[in-house]
């Protein structure tokens, strides 16, 4: 009981008691959690066959380390996938907790500083990023295994004994086995480093002072380790490529086609706050005080490798705000990767010495010092700022998904999961739109399957791939690239079989109703449910990308063996340590670490002088975003935040703009809302706005509002004025007087035919009978003319419903060459009236598209057009 430390203890109950907790009211609603999932109930219904049919057109999830995922499956036979999944994330709480302060041990070699790291880990501002918003535990259980390695790989090189190297590649290999890219940059960015300090550690031995370590001294160290180096460099090299060699093989023979999708890591926080608050601020934390000790302490000699690590994450992490890491990553690796890996790297790598400058305030010679030259209140002060901080940071990281949410609120899949599983729904493909990551949550509870997805790297379709979109279901959030993907889906399903859409977004109705899609029904949980009829069930027989069994055999076997080696070594010895009689030997880390010098006085100056410029620039900062975004301080600021919530349909927000001198109450304002607009206020959002000052005076101004609104079908551009009057110290704007005009009649009466489909007479689970097969309605096409304009080509005519039943339209036309080869064909899109009476008459116009910027060449618009079209390019004349 000696040996064990309390502040460890305390680290893991309040870790598992916070986070434990927490996970249930954040987990599902995070980016990431119900990927996973998804995945797991691929494994726990077909863990061989790596082959998943329900996503895209199929997929093989040997794109992705299936070490998680797989955990989850088998867990989830206890007690279903979402125990599974919140007993993996527990799971890496505890190793995340334990591994930093492993991590911390081998820094410092002082408990009660490895400790405090336990602790601050438990409250780190980007490990609660990382699970209570981002849902990344693949990533989480990675790293934390890495932490957990590094202390037996420092071992191995300073001492060679065996067994460190065996439990070293034990841990090495559960990382490979988690996630791909941790053990790659981590050989980089932590393991690198750490050798360089272990030989830095065997240089010192040889001196009297780490002055004395010259690079001679440090080279006749080097070669003293090199063949433990050596040996550790190829059992991991091995590890790398043989855990997960189905997942090297796949990514050669289906290498990633997807052209790169924006991310917030990328962005210029200058310009993006936003990118900058969740990718920057928040990870950093109250680290952001503290990087002149941290620089410090890295760039002391036995740190001297970390430090120079730790400045590379730290330059990595800031994306796109300097072209530094574009520079040092490369275009490739750049746009394919999520930058604020490195900034979590670099943040977790600083807990030691961020605890180290803790335990110092608290209980060490910072603390004296501190009282020495400004007095106990001071330390008081400065202790209570960053525990203040610390609270800060750890509430508002968590409540960051309350405020602004990043997913639709909960929705119900009973309703779906049963309308599929009914009447033979799950013979074709559904869409759904608005439903944000619980898209996979859905596709985990049914067979069915769907043209999208939400694992980009692994999709094949041209139509998603060479648009910078993630998914379908979110396309109105891509602009162009979006609306212009979703609109080939919903022009031609039959190519996909797609023939349900469920709805969670209005927006989507008025492209879905003239690209002929009708509504079928709302469920009971309020989702809409669109139908295209003429659309083929799916063949019996789906094709798929086969892979040899023997990788079928590793890829289900050597991620789980890699965990019960890894366990069987760490319990067994744990369990002799237990037995043994004689004292445990200290690990050489605990030997090495020397305790720093005496808190210089010039360092505490200049980390306060740091602070003090950090909370000048948040003050500034908070005090520009006051300026520009206090709703009644100025003219544009009230108009802008007026239109605002009018987009937002906060009618009560929007009417506490108008001048109180106008009498019009919220009831009044509401109503003449309602009945204005009709388009506009459906389904229109509002794009841009600009705002032109006519006039001004201290209490009066006349603007010229100028507001672009986009549908899915086109953009509206509105240029109107209003006048505004200054009360006390606010701005408000003078409402319109409402429109006088009095309709002649208030009920019109017209007559029509309508018809009734009640359905099959005979109730059985059958295929349907030939008697319940409803008429085919008999249609001619009375003109049809093929037309030339510039490049493009055309075919508009006339299209007749002879019968006297209705027909629902689907017209493809296909161009030939003289040979009647086909060059191309397409579908009517909008132009045609897809739902026809009997003996009813439509013009249509069919235009021949292609799949947008396919090609490297071609530039792609910078704002979202929705009339943007691309022609095919045809290589013989029609």
């Amino acid at each position: 009981m000696k040996q064990t430390n309390l502040l460890l203890l305390l680290a893991l109950v309040i870790g598992l008691a916070f986070h434990g907790s927490a996970l249930f009211f954040t987990l599902e609603s995070t980016y990431d959690a119900l990927i996973h999932l998804f995945f797991a109930d691929h494994y726990a219904t077909q863990w061989w066959e790596p082959w998943e049919y329900r996503w895209y057109t199929g997929f093989t999830v040997m794109g992705y380390p299936p070490l998680a995922h797989q955990m989850m499956a088998l867990f989830s036979f206890l007690g279903g996938l979402k125990f599974g999944l919140y007993t993996v994330a527990l799971a890496g709480v505890v190793l995340f907790i334990t591994g930093a302060y492993r991590f911390g041990l081998l820094l410092t070699g002082n408990r009660r500083i490895a400790g405090y790291t336990a602790l601050l880990a438990v409250g780190s501002s980007t490990f609660i990023e990382t699970l209570h918003v981002f849902g990344q535990l693949p990533s989480i259980i990675g790293l934390s295994v890495l932490l957990h390695a590094l202390p037996e790989i420092y071992e191995w090189m300073r001492t060679g004994r065996l067994i460190k190297l065996v439990m070293a590649l034990s841990l090495i290999a559960v990382t490979v086995t988690s996630h791909h890219v941790t053990p790659i940059f981590g050989m980089v960015f932590f393991i690198f480093p750490l050798i360089g300090m272990a030989i830095m550690d065997d240089a010192r031995e040889g001196v009297e002072n780490a002055r004395q370590i010259t690079f001679k001294v440090f080279l006749s160290s080097f070669r003293k380790l090199f063949l433990r180096i050596v040996s550790f460099g190829a059992g991991s090299l091995v590890l790398i490529i043989v855990c997960i060699l189905p997942y090297w093989i796949n990514t050669k023979q289906n290498p990633i086609t997807q052209v790169p999708i924006p991310h917030g890591s990328r962005d210029n926080f200058l310009e993006v706050t936003s990118s900058g608050l969740v990718f920057f601020l928040i990870p950093w934390g109250i680290l952001l005080f503290l990087l002149p000790y941290l620089f410090y302490r890295f760039y002391s000699k036995r740190y001297l490798f970390f430090g120079i690590s730790f400045s590379l994450l730290t330059l990595l992490g800031t994306g796109g705000t300097t072209p530094l890491p574009r520079l040092l990553l490369g275009d490739t690796a750049f746009d394919i990767l999520t930058l604020d890996r490195f900034t979590l790297w670099a943040t977790i790598m600083a807990l030691p010495v961020f605890a180290e400058f803790m335990c110092r305030l608290v209980e060490g010679d910072l603390k004296q010092s501190l009282k020495e030259r400004f007095g106990s209140i001071y330390h008081r002060l400065i202790g209570g700022f960053l525990v203040g901080g610390i609270l800060f940071m750890v509430i508002f990281t968590m409540s960051l998904g309350y405020f602004r949410p990043s997913q639709p609120q909960k929705i119900k899949m009973l309703p779906i999961v049963n309308f599929l599983n009914q009447d033979m729904h799950d013979h074709w493909r559904y869409l759904t739109l608005g439903f944000g990551d619980q898209m996979a949550w859905l596709a985990a509870q049914t067979n069915a399957m769907t043209v999208d997805g939400n694992y980009h790297s692994a999709r094949r379709l041209p139509e998603l791939t060479t648009k910078a979109i993630e998914r379908l279901e979110n396309s109105k959030f891509r602009g162009v690239e979006g609306i212009g993907s979703l609109q080939q889906f919903l022009t031609i399903p039959e190519k996909y079989n797609l023939k349900y859409i469920f709805s969670n977004d209005k927006f989507y109705d008025p492209i879905l109703y003239f690209c002929g899609w009708q509504r079928l029904q709302q469920l009971e949980n309020g989702i809409m449910v669109w139908e295209r009829l003429n659309v083929p069930p799916l063949p019996a027989i789906i094709s798929k990308e086969d892979v040899p069994v023997y990788l079928k055999v590793m890829w289900g076997t050597i991620p789980v063996l890699t965990v019960l080696i890894a366990f069987f070594l760490n319990i067994h010895l744990l369990w002799l340590r237990a037995i043994k009689q004689r004292p445990l030997r200290e690990p050489a880390y605990m030997y090495s670490w020397k305790k720093p010098k005496q808190f210089r006085p010039g360092l505490i100056y200049l980390n306060q002088g740091w602070a003090l410029l950090v909370l000048l620039i948040m003050t500034y900062g908070g005090y520009k975003f006051y300026v520009e975004n206090n709703a009644q301080r100025s003219p544009e600021n009230v108009v802008k935040a007026y239109y605002d919530a009018l987009d937002f349909k906060e009618f009560e927000k929007a009417h506490s703009y108008l001048a109180p001198s106008s009498g019009v109450s919220l009831d009044q304002y509401m109503l003449e809302v309602s009945v204005a607009d009709g388009l506009l206020s459906s389904y229109a959002k509002l794009d841009s706005i600009g705002v032109e000052l006519v006039s001004s005076s201290d209490q009066m101004a006349r603007a010229t509002v100028h507001t672009v609104w986009i549908t899915p079908l086109e953009t509206i551009r509105k240029s109107e004025s209003q006048q505004l009057i200054k009360n006390g110290s606010s701005w408000y704007l003078v409402p319109k007087p409402p429109q006088k005009d009095i309709p002649p009649d208030q009920l019109l009466i017209s007559n029509g035919t309508s018809f009734y489909n009640h359905g099959r007479r005979k109730i059985t689970t059958q295929q349907t009978y030939n008697e319940d097969v409803l008429e085919q309605p008999v249609l001619e096409v009375l003109s049809a003319s093929l037309v030339k304009n510039g490049d493009q080509y055309a075919i508009i005519g006339e299209l007749q419903n002879l019968d006297r039943i209705p027909a629902d339209v689907t017209l493809q036309a296909t161009l030939y060459n003289e040979a009647d080869i086909t060059l191309t064909a397409y579908n009517a899109k909008y132009h045609i009236k897809h739902k026809l009476m009997p003996k009813e008459v439509t013009s249509f116009r069919i235009n021949f598209e292609k799949i947008a910027w396919r090609e490297q060449e071609e530039e792609m618009p910078s704002s979202f057009d929705p009339a943007q079209f691309s022609p095919v390019n045809l290589q013989e004349l029609p």
